[in-house]
């Protein structure tokens, strides 16, 4: 059985994809998104737009709950660059009508290899409460604007899977890890598989002690999902 561990409101498509392909899933979210409102020295930086070389965008959730911010501040440079971390992302950009670009590898160290190559001083990374890794990856100075929390699931039931002798988990973030680790019962004679989104995550799963772990070729939606099918 194949299980679908994104937050509700990022679990649609992958839900869509899993139920198009036929096989048995099940969706337990273990972490949700939770809306936060940004602390006054982020809205001083919307202020101070125009003197930033580009905006970018980690997330989807961080376009839902900061996109807004940047559309209606009177002090925003239309023509800034805008950077989105991921097609997901870019997406959810386009239905607000803002056009962006994306790295050649969908991940932080992609971001960092465009605000080099366009020669990027200052930027504005509008991402969840945790500092995001690009702070860790660039020279730039950058600013953060942090507009959303992801917090652990409360009264997870994973009763519908412990029975199962295979599960194939999709796992796209490090905090899912943890919360696995702490709520799915040990069984040996289950068989788990982890579809992993990228390759600090495959990392954190062998320090948890997971050894049967695919990196999906793409951290996106589509990629996990026809991971996940060739290992169920």
């Amino acid at each position: 059985m194949i299980v679908n561990t994104r937050p509700k409101d990022l679990s649609q498509k992958t839900n869509t994809l899993l139920e198009s392909s036929g096989k048995k899933f099940i969706h337990i979210p273990l972490t949700k998104i939770i809306k936060i409102d940004p602390p006054l020295k982020a809205m001083q930086h919307i202020k101070n737009l125009k003197d930033y070389d580009a905006v970018i965008f980690t997330s989807q959730s961080a376009v839902r709950y900061g996109a807004k911010f940047f559309q209606e501040s009177p002090f925003s440079n239309k023509n800034i660059p805008i950077l989105a971390i991921g097609l997901a992302t870019q997406e959810a950009l386009g239905k607000l009508n803002l056009a962006s670009s994306i790295p050649s590898t969908f991940n932080s160290e992609g971001l960092a290899n465009v605000i080099e190559e366009m020669g990027y001083k200052k930027c504005l990374v509008f991402c969840g409460e945790k500092n995001p890794q690009i702070l860790t990856l660039t020279d730039a100075d950058i600013d953060t604007f942090p507009c959303y929390a992801s917090h652990d699931e409360k009264n997870i039931d994973v009763s519908k899977v412990q029975d199962k002798d295979k599960l194939v988990i999709l796992l796209y973030t490090h905090q899912s890890i943890r919360v696995l680790t702490k709520e799915l019962p040990v069984n040996e004679n289950q068989r788990i598989t982890l579809i992993v989104a990228s390759k600090r995550i495959e990392d954190l799963a062998m320090e948890c002690g997971f050894r049967d772990i695919v990196l999906a070729d793409s951290p996106h939606d589509i990629g996990m999902v026809e991971a996940a099918l060739k290992e169920d």
